[in-house]
């Protein structure tokens, strides 16, 4: 649970102390305002650029950007403020590579400079890119450096980070790393910068990173009364993901702490507040708000509860992680347009760093080869004169023996997700630019419309099957009642599409275990196989999925449609293909007697692999 709150409290508090491409224009009063660029035309730009990013356009923003830098070309202080902001978007788009390389061109022409304040602006930002890309003890030092460079003074023609930001991303990330004290002398300094510099935003999110630290330490008091007052700054400036990330802490503190009647009405207060406020929350808070209601609701013995909102999690994740990947492909190909104007620039310092890195290869070379003399004159005198040398040597080879493995394991898995895409999706795409080609040749007597319904649909199953691939991959679902809440999600919707009731039965509780890509793959192919089997051949009028828990995972399919009277082991229905999934897993596939339609049962050892 501890490190679910962190987890949950980071992934909020990153969105809010940045501020998702939100109050751009406004610089708090502890920053000096410079005069705007002497450059009319740049200086409207600029203004163009803050007022799309403070109104969540993110794609008008980066096209405005690369057309700003190529008026900009010559003016490297004008570069450094449009590739940090472009860096921003970029972040916020999941192209973290795309917005480093911006930022180290930003941090060298900010050096170049000598402008302390774009400094620590640059540390600030990579801090943010590196705890998505790693871990966050790879981005405190620059988050560090952010503080060592920020100015006792600071100055700025546009609105960059200020110090109350730096302070409330170390806070939180200490916070997440238990180191609890440095954690709450970061937040609470935060809190008093904001205060100074009259944002009201970043008071909430102080407040609201104090309540999560006290959670983590389960100081319940503490925890309840700095949700309360983060929740009271946030209503006072109608700021509604931080009011509904507040009033939800608040209810998962009162279930920590035992207080059930309390907690219940402190969640169903949080859910009205934001089904009052929803159209101005965005889609990060509502899905946060989800696994943290699942949190309180399993602490508070309400497992369907729970199993509800963590599936109304799994939705909320999949509609942003395909805005995502849209938004990702539209700025990549922006950035493309874009570099072409600065193609023959980067090609040139790419031939420099070309030369630099061949005379760098040959110093290493010289060195290297004068190590690794000295290096096996060493290994051949100790093996000679040590057998606990040879132990020691020995042990090593088999550890990087089983990291080979899991290597090999991984390419498996990597290489049956290249299968699945070419079968599923590649097919699928051929079967439709075929479908269409065939319509536009002349006298073709296709129905137009009755294609147009049936591509469609194909296009809904091709997408399907796009979600259920990366929800394969995402280490972060990797739990067991992760994998239950997903079929149990994909049964309901998949059986209503096609007007067939079903009947859950999911019992828990589950343990915290953690399973692998292939295991949870296989796990939900089995099943989408079986409930296509029922719907396209079955003639079934009720199915009932069953979920049980008994020292490992069983799955029950039953349907009342006409039955497998007379299907072998050798035809049909794809049991062969499902016994074959079952097998890589270590699991098995029953057939179970039935006096009407089919009883399937899957049965896969998951063993004990509980989470820490």
């Amino acid at each position: 649970m501890t490190a679910f709150i962190r987890a949950c409290a980071l992934s909020c508090t990153l969105l809010a102390v940045l501020g998702p491409l939100r109050a751009q224009q406004r610089m708090g009063r502890t920053m000096q305002q410079l005069p705007p660029f002497s450059d009319p035309d740049l200086h409207r730009r600029m203004e163009d650029i803050l007022l799309q990013m403070d109104a969540f356009h993110g794609d008008a923003a980066l096209r405005s950007i690369n057309e700003a830098l190529v008026h900009a070309r010559a003016d490297e202080e004008a570069r450094c403020y449009l590739l940090s902001y472009r860096a921003e978007v970029l972040y916020y788009d999941g192209l973290f590579n795309e917005a480093m390389r911006d930022l180290d061109d930003c941090g060298t022409l900010a050096d170049r400079l000598g402008d302390s304040t774009l400094m620590a602006n640059v540390y600030n930002m990579k801090g943010l890119l590196h705890e998505n890309i790693q871990d966050n003890r790879l981005a405190l030092p620059y988050l560090r450096a952010a503080l060592r460079w920020f100015p006792s003074r600071p100055r700025a023609r546009y609105p960059v980070t200020e110090l109350h930001h730096i302070h409330g991303n170390l806070g939180t990330y200490l916070t997440a790393l238990g180191m609890h004290d440095s954690a709450e002398w970061h937040l609470r300094r935060s809190l008093a910068l904001a205060e100074e510099a009259g944002a009201g935003r970043a008071m909430a999110v102080a407040w609201w990173g104090l309540g999560n630290l006290a959670l983590d330490q389960r100081r319940h008091d503490s925890t309840r009364n700095h949700y309360e007052r983060s929740f009271a700054v946030a209503a006072e400036h109608n700021d509604h993901d931080i009011g509904v990330d507040a009033l939800v802490g608040r209810a998962l503190a009162l279930a920590s702490a035992g207080l059930q009647q309390e907690a219940i009405r402190a969640l169903e207060r949080a859910r009205a507040y934001l089904i009052e406020h929803r159209s101005g929350i965005g889609l990060v808070t509502q899905r946060n708000f989800a696994r943290v209601a699942s949190a309180t609701l399993r602490q508070l013995g309400d497992p369907e509860g729970a199993l509800a909102d963590l599936a109304d999690w799994h939705r909320i994740d999949s509609t942003i992680t395909a805005r995502n990947i849209r938004s990702g492909l539209a700025a990549q190909a922006e950035l493309l347009r874009a570099d072409n104007d600065l193609e023959v620039e980067r090609l040139e310092r790419q031939r420099i760093a070309a030369e630099l890195d061949r005379a760098r290869v040959v110093r290493l070379v010289i060195l290297a080869g004068g190590g690794l003399l000295l290096v096996v004159i060493v290994v051949i005198f100790l093996l000679s004169s040590s057998r606990q040398r040879t132990r020691r040597l020995l042990v090593e080879s088999e550890l990087l023996r089983e990291r080979q493995d899991r290597t090999i394991a991984e390419l498996r898995v990597r290489e049956q997700v290249g299968r699945d895409l070419h079968d599923d999706l590649g097919v699928g795409l051929s079967g439709l630019k075929l479908r269409s080609e065939m319509a536009l040749l002349p006298g073709s007597r296709i129905d137009r419309e009755e294609l147009l319904r049936e591509q469609a649909r194909r296009a809904e199953e091709l997408m399907a099957s796009m979600r259920h691939i990366i929800w394969a991959l995402q280490d972060d679902q990797g739990e067991l009642a992760d994998l239950v809440a997903y079929i149990n999600n994909h049964a309901r919707t998949y059986l209503a599409e096609h007007g067939i009731p079903l009947l859950v039965k999911a019992d828990g509780p589950w343990p915290p275990m953690t399973v692998s890509t292939t295991e949870r793959r296989n796990c939900f192919l089995v099943v989408k196989e079986a409930l296509h089997n029922i719907v396209k051949h079955a003639g079934a009028t009720r199915v009932t999925l069953a979920l049980r828990w008994a020292d490992g995972l069983t799955i029950e399919v039953v349907d009342d449609g006409c039955g497998l009277a007379r299907l072998t082991d050798h035809g049909g229905n794809g049991l062969p293909n499902m016994r074959k999934r079952m097998a890589g897993i270590g699991g098995v596939v029953e057939l179970v007697p039935a006096d009407r339609g089919t009883h399937l049962r899957f049965t896969v050892p998951l063993g004990q692999r509980k989470l820490a």
